[in-house]
């Protein structure tokens, strides 16, 4: 996750119970994840268990919107080729963070990520 998603990331995905951090320095906010499923190699799925959006001139609300969210990634062979699917249940159209959330992931998950399993240069958030 530190080489597309932020440099700032603590923790793994290798199994249930285990925790993954990650912040967006210099004040943008953290989450924690709590990985509550992991059929490798197909499906992780992640809770989130502590949330602190900070995003000048939303509401307040936003800050904690992701807490209580699951981020699902599931992989699928598909030839000689991996599919991911990554779905962010509980990221709804009536939460304050919605556009800026679905602007992030289209950035980190379709293009970031994507670079980086293509061996491109990914660009992950990176501390300022």
């Amino acid at each position: 996750m530190d080489k597309w998603w932020t440099q700032s990331t603590e923790g793994g995905l290798n199994g249930v119970g285990d925790i993954v951090i990650v912040r967006f320095p210099p004040d943008y906010g953290f989450w924690m994840f709590e990985v509550t499923s992991f059929k490798s190699p197909n499906r992780i799925e992640m809770i989130c268990t502590d949330a602190h959006h900070k995003v000048e001139g939303q509401p307040k609300e936003i800050d904690q919107e992701w807490l209580g969210t699951t981020i699902i990634w599931e992989f699928k062979t598909v030839g000689n080729k991996t599919e991911i699917k990554m779905i962010h249940d509980g990221l709804t159209p009536a939460l304050n963070c919605w556009g800026i959330c679905l602007d992030g992931w289209n950035h980190f998950f379709k293009n970031s990520l994507k670079s980086f399993l293509c061996g491109e240069e990914p660009s992950p958030h990176v501390s300022t």
